[in-house]
């Protein structure tokens, strides 16, 4: 990879030249992250730079093999923090930078391992009972609702089962709490990298407050795991934690850590939720037919894990909402030294974009690429770096495993408790993080099966062929 002997120079990279450079260009991408990156594959290929042929800023890197040179390979690709920008010193950035995604080498190779025990098969045993009653405590709820947010209940079950299972607790003040100050943190994000100011009433001073909260909240918790040597919460297991010669997280790390693995262990979910939920909505031959599965599974009985893992269409309905729509859309990362993609050298601390969404929309791979067809997963077996809606490599998420067993048990919990039918004409929007801008209105009735697709307005139809 840096081996640069033969390799082309910058220059002959293309990409869009507007008058205002890079920025620009960056501006489009925020406002439209997914028609500016079809449009950037089309009309450029592989590999787009942005910015000046020199030293371009930015450079997209477009389809399977360049996901394996950049993923797989993390001396020459950093991990990077290019889409927010966080103050390393303060509480907030504390919080931020202390976590796996962005630890590098043998720091990263030693708290997978701390963490990884958390994550394996027995415990997501235990953490899926979890899951089935907060599950069924939803649809409780609902029965006296007719209308729904989607989202917002997505992200409320998400919550629940995150407070859970990571902190081994359940309280509604609690959970309120904590959720809504995630939630305004996470909202934040790319104003206090816009505008860092800390003078009262701004975003920036505000995103200080809230993460010094949260601070206080998640180290008051630590503490009370190291008085509780029984529990088997995620929290507890890394309290515990040791490596072979005895190293443990410090209470920074521990702070971090849990702060990442409730941010992603939610709001990533809960996304995947909404826009499954969705696109069954659409689809009502599969709904139903999904139905039929899940009722001859379960049958008089209760949904388990062990159930719902052996059910191929509830697998493959997940696998393609997650191809086509795709929590985390895209991966970033930085050069840490000069090196090559496709045979280009490449700057160092040039920041590098890899896209799930382009990724999995390539017709060469997926054909009818932007069509839901969740039957094509019985006989198809994609590589790591052609199918990657967790990423892939030494920094696949952790998580993952666990991800997949939670919206199958949500799903197939909801789905047979009630008939959820998005909003006639309601406008339908993803943003880049895949959150639906305007909400995802719905009505709900317990479940008729009388499915029924109603039209939607919003950037929704560029993105899928109903």
């Amino acid at each position: 990879m840096n081996n640069n002997k033969g390799a082309s120079p910058l220059a002959e990279l293309q990409g869009p030249r507007p008058a205002l450079g890079w920025r620009m260009n960056m501006l489009h991408f925020f406002r439209s992250p997914f028609r500016f990156q079809r449009q950037l594959y089309e009309q450029y290929g592989d590999l787009v730079s942005l910015g000046t042929t020199d030293k371009p800023k930015t450079i997209f890197a477009f389809g399977p093999e360049l996901n394996r040179q950049v993923v797989a390979n993390p001396d020459y690709f950093e991990m990077s923090t290019a889409l927010v920008k966080i103050p390393k010193d303060t509480v907030m950035g504390q919080m931020f930078y202390n976590n796996l995604i962005l630890m590098a080498g043998e720091k990263h190779k030693q708290h997978r391992r701390l963490i990884q025990p958390s994550f394996h098969h027995e415990q997501i045993v235990q953490y899926s009972k979890d899951m089935i009653l907060l599950t069924e405590q939803l649809c409780d709820e609902w029965q006296h609702k007719q209308e729904i947010d989607v989202n917002a209940e997505m992200k409320k079950i998400t919550q629940r089962i995150a407070v859970k299972t990571l902190m081994g607790t359940y309280k509604d003040k609690d959970l309120d709490q904590i959720g809504e100050l995630i939630s305004q943190l996470t909202k934040s994000l790319l104003w206090v990298t816009l505008t860092p100011v800390d003078i009262p009433y701004t975003p920036y001073h505000r995103a200080l407050r809230i993460a010094g909260q949260l601070n206080d909240y998640i180290r008051s918790m630590i503490d009370q795991k190291r008085t509780e040597p029984h529990a088997a919460d995620v929290l507890a297991s890394l309290v515990k934690a040791h490596d072979e010669d005895g190293a443990k997280l410090s209470d920074e790390e521990l702070v971090g850590h849990t702060f990442t693995l409730f941010v992603a262990g939610h709001e990533t979910t809960a996304n995947a939720l909404t826009w499954t939920i969705f696109l069954l909505n659409q689809h009502p031959n599969v709904l139903s037919n999904l139905i039929e599965e899940l009722d001859g599974a379960v049958q008089q009985g209760t949904v388990s894990m062990d159930k719902i893992n052996k059910l191929p269409l509830l697998e493959g309905v997940i696998k393609e909402s997650l191809r086509l729509l795709p929590p985390a859309s895209i991966g970033t990362r930085v050069t840490a030294v000069p090196c090559e993609l496709n045979g280009i050298t490449i700057p160092a601390s040039t920041n590098v974009f890899f896209s799930q969404f382009i990724t999995h929309r390539i017709p060469e791979l997926y054909s009818e690429p932007n069509r839901f067809k969740p039957e094509r997963w019985l006989d198809f077996k994609p590589s790591p770096f052609e199918y990657l809606p967790f990423s892939t490599g030494p920094h696949m998420c952790v998580g993952w495993y666990f991800a997949m067993v939670e919206l199958k048990i949500v799903l197939s919990i909801l789905l047979r408790r009630y008939r959820i039918g998005i909003t006639r004409n309601a406008k339908i929007s993803p943003n880049l993080m895949m959150r639906p801008v305007h909400g995802m209105p719905a009505r709900i009735v317990k479940q008729d099966r009388a499915f029924v697709r109603e039209p939607v307005r919003g950037t929704i139809n560029e993105l899928v062929d109903f």
